[in-house]
């Protein structure tokens, strides 16, 4: 079976186009397919690796490659994406995944919800073995039912023993990782340790997607993702029981790590470590760094960046590491789509140069700027509603250009001080103004709590009059928008869950204060005859329209995902053409 060949696609970043493909280090040299890893050697010298439903193998460097089916019966079974794959010194090969065809979850997700309980989410873990390097596969093996969120680690010890990393929902409302070891090459498994580092209550947090590798003394050595800013480490001797639960002085974004022992006796670490151009970041997945350890893990070299998208968003990340040959390292990732093999001796001969941002665009005088908090700034892969109302324009041949001119955590008080920087210096011929989520906040969860919103009500409607006055001063029409709902999540009930918010209601979250802000929005904007776009009124349709709820159209209970700034760009649109007529 031929594969496909990766295409580059390009977009336009700060005008120069840029490649959705990942830059690869410069002795580096793409693979001949897009099968992600894990993979193995086959006792003839072939490449195997498994997808969602067959086993995949090469006996020509990748550039072909043949299918056997992994199951039986294929409807009950499909493989995840992240995956491990361990080939013994006996020949067995042992394939470990979560089963995404018994995936189970609430209807509208509510992860720590009241509504739900930690039991109602599930994603089983399960084993497979074959005996005769993939061409047959046994029935599989569920080691247990509780979700599942990533399992990529799966190693044989000097003993004989197979340790496999596993990771599950806890009641705490995280991921912990949960560990379990073979004495008999895959056939039966116990469940050892689980390691809770105790922080977060979402569906990432947790010490969890974790990576385990054998010392030459004969211990194991765990390392595990945190939001903690860093990676965490665990050792044990039998791979049942687990100590030293503790923080490196390894920094790390929220991804996984990957470890291997090398041909050579060193050990490799592939993972994601702050990018070179943003070192305080915690999330950015811009870069893949690899590192090596001569002394069994006490120390490590100085990272090498193999591979990078600096891409808006870009990633290259939860990575697989293969030694095809001695030196020869295959490194794939789910995220990204990396495809790339180098040689161990070549890291040192050049670099990916260090990613400088593009500056800024300066807005066009007479064009739209949009004035807000984090409901209208740039947020991750989302497209955000300025970017969807500038498109929107485009293609109905108009020339005006939009400037998205939100900062997150913005109140009416501090966007003022920066208005005439941010917003008139540009000469707009429309400003957009949305705020209230901000203002209307009553930070409970500071020590004293707080009891009054962080801007009053009669504050935030000065702030507004400013703003419209200055607007309109500097001949720009204006147009007030009311915020979107919101509802909660684990993250804001644990902040807010206490008086006067009210964690019991599914408004709750925006009843204590922010409908009377929004109400007193719709009110200033008929006393100054101003333009009004309603999008917390807009959201019960609007929803209803697409099958959706308004708890999904909002994935954190306090920002918009994709559907919510669709639904703020399309009355926009409609408010911006009347405006400038």
């Amino acid at each position: 079976m031929k594969t496909l060949l990766l295409l580059a696609a390009t977009f336009i970043v700060g005008g120069a186009a840029r490649s959705q493909t990942p830059t690869l280090h410069p002795k580096a040299a793409s693979l001949p397919f897009t099968h992600q890893g894990p993979f193995v050697s086959t006792k003839d010298g072939g490449v195997l690796c498994i997808d969602s439903k067959n086993a995949l193998r090469s006996s020509d460097e990748g550039r072909t490659w043949s299918t056997t089916p992994l199951f039986a019966d294929p409807t009950k079974f499909t493989v995840s994406n992240e995956r491990a794959l361990l080939r013994t010194r006996e020949g067995v090969i042992i394939s470990a995944w979560m089963n995404l065809a018994e995936k189970k979850t609430p209807p509208g997700w509510h992860w720590g919800e009241k509504s739900v309980q930690w039991t109602d989410f599930v994603l089983p873990t399960y084993t497979c073995r074959s005996t005769d390097d993939g061409k047959t596969w046994e029935s599989p093996v569920k080691l247990s039912d509780p979700w599942c969120g990533c399992v990529h680690s799966l190693i044989q010890m000097k003993s004989g023993r197979i340790v496999l990393v596993g990771q599950e929902i806890i009641p705490q409302w995280r991921h912990a990782t949960v560990m379990w070891a073979s004495d008999d090459l895959g056939q039966s498994w116990q469940r050892g340790d689980v390691l809770d580092y105790g922080v977060g209550e979402h569906d990432h947090a947790g010490s969890i997607e974790g990576s385990v590798v054998e010392r030459a003394d004969g211990s194991l050595y765990l390392l595990l993702r945190t939001e903690s800013g860093y990676l965490w480490e665990a050792t044990s001797r039998d791979g049942l029981k687990w100590e030293g639960l503790k923080q490196t002085t390894i920094q790390s974004v929220t991804c996984c790590p990957q470890l291997m022992r090398l041909s050579n006796g060193r050990i490799a670490l592939l993972w994601n470590a702050p990018p070179r151009h943003d070192p305080k970041s915690g999330s950015s997945r811009a870069e893949l760094s690899l590192a090596f350890s001569s002394d069994e893990t006490v120390s490590w070299t100085k990272p090498v960046i193999v591979a990078a998208n600096y891409a808006p968003a870009g990633r290259v990340s939860y990575p697989y590491l293969y030694e095809h040959k001695p030196g020869e390292l295959w490194i794939t990732t789910m995220q990204g789509g990396l495809r790339m093999k180098v040689n161990t001796a070549d890291l040192s001969a050049g670099e990916i140069p260090i990613f400088v941002p593009p500056p800024k665009s300066v807005p066009k005088p007479g064009g739209i700027i949009m004035f807000g908090d984090s409901t209208t700034a740039p947020r991750g892969a989302v497209e955000v509603y300025a970017s969807r109302v500038e498109k929107a324009l485009q293609s109905i041949g108009s020339s005006l250009s939009v400037h998205n001119a939100g900062v997150s955590g913005n109140t009416t008080s501090a966007a003022l001080k920066r208005m005439s920087t941010d917003v008139l210096a540009h000469k707009p011929r429309v400003v957009v103004i949305q705020f209230g989520i901000n203002d209307s906040a009553v930070d409970v969860w500071k020590k004293p709590p707080l009891t009054t919103p962080r801007v009053p009500l009669a504050s935030y409607l000065q702030n507004l009059r400013t703003m419209i006055a200055e607007s309109k001063k500097a001949g720009a029409k204006v147009i007030l928008m009311t915020t979107n709902p919101l509802r909660w999540s684990s993250k804001t009930r644990e902040l807010y869950g206490k008086a006067p918010y009210d964690s019991e209601k599914e408004d709750g979250f925006e009843s204590a204060h922010l409908l009377s802000y929004n109400d007193a929005v719709r009110k200033q904007a008929a006393e100054l005859q101003v333009p009004l776009v309603d999008v917390h009124a807009a959201y019960p349709a609007f929803a209803a329209k697409h099958r959706t709820t308004i708890t999904e159209m909002l994935p954190d209970g306090m920002h918009p995902g994709d559907l919510g700034h669709q639904l703020v760009a399309e009355l926009l649109v409609t408010a911006i053409r009347d405006a400038v007529r």
